[in-house]
């Protein structure tokens, strides 16, 4: 049931981390995928893999750049919304530009991918199925996080909206909530060994994520395996949230 020959899947911040491994396995499982990133030229290499150059920021590029690729690839039936970032600094450090950033990247973007994509599915009359990539900074409060956290609890709150509003078009959307995973953009802090020990301490599963861990889950949610869940938020993060 996990098999996706003949689906479109769009997936953003598809050039490093959990976002390019997302690409990879579901072209591999037979998708067309559209990998959407600021550089695309770091997308995965597949022969079913399309980069595509985009800054989901820019309202206004992704309302031009899903109906152009989707010319080429036909409409997206899945979409990740994997991009994400933000500051890790104390709240009273955080910028304007820090809260700004965060909102638009981890939120905004999401909204905007999943609105014109929706519509464009809404238009042909097929469903779809939406997985946003939250985090586990998002279902508890994680120091030096209020940015980011506050954006990614305000996208699992965005999927249990849009999943109530669009089940009547077919359309499901599903939130995962990674804990820690060694990406580009928590290089630096898991290089410390103290850092990383103390951290791995309080997963009870004793270890951090690795990418090969989101495989079964992201194509659980993609694929008619997952055909009555709607709505659902996950935390993939060992068993840490449960002790938050």
């Amino acid at each position: 049931m996990t098999n996706l020959d003949g689906k479109v899947a769009l997936v953003t911040g598809a050039s490093s981390g959990l976002g390019a491994h997302t690409a990879r396995i579901l072209a591999e499982h037979g998708a067309t995928v559209i990998g959407a990133a600021r550089r695309p030229e770091r997308v995965p290499r597949h022969d079913r893999i399309v980069p595509l150059e985009l800054d989901i920021t820019d309202r206004a590029a992704v309302r031009e750049a899903v109906p152009r690729i989707a010319g080429t690839t036909g409409w997206p039936d899945i979409v990740v919304n994997n991009a994400g970032g933000g500051a890790v600094k104390p709240a009273l450090d955080h910028t304007d530009a820090d809260w700004d950033h965060a909102l638009a990247v981890n939120l905004t973007g999401a909204w905007t991918v999943s609105t014109v994509v929706a519509e464009g599915l809404r238009r042909l009359g097929r469903p779809g199925s939406i997985v946003n990539v939250a985090s586990a900074a998002g279902l508890n409060p994680v120091a030096d996080t209020a940015a980011y956290g506050t954006s990614k609890a305000a996208l699992i709150h965005l999927t249990r909206q849009l999943a109530l509003e669009w089940a009547p078009l077919g359309i499901r959307v599903n939130a995962i909530c990674p804990g820690h995973f060694p990406t580009e953009l928590n290089a630096e802090f898991l290089a410390d060994e103290r850092f990383r020990e103390r951290i791995t301490r309080r997963i009870p599963l004793g270890r951090l994520g690795r990418l090969d861990d989101l495989t079964g889950l992201v194509l659980l949610l993609a694929s008619d395996a997952s055909a009555y869940l709607t709505g659902g938020v996950i935390p993939l993060d060992g068993g840490q949230s449960l002790r938050s």
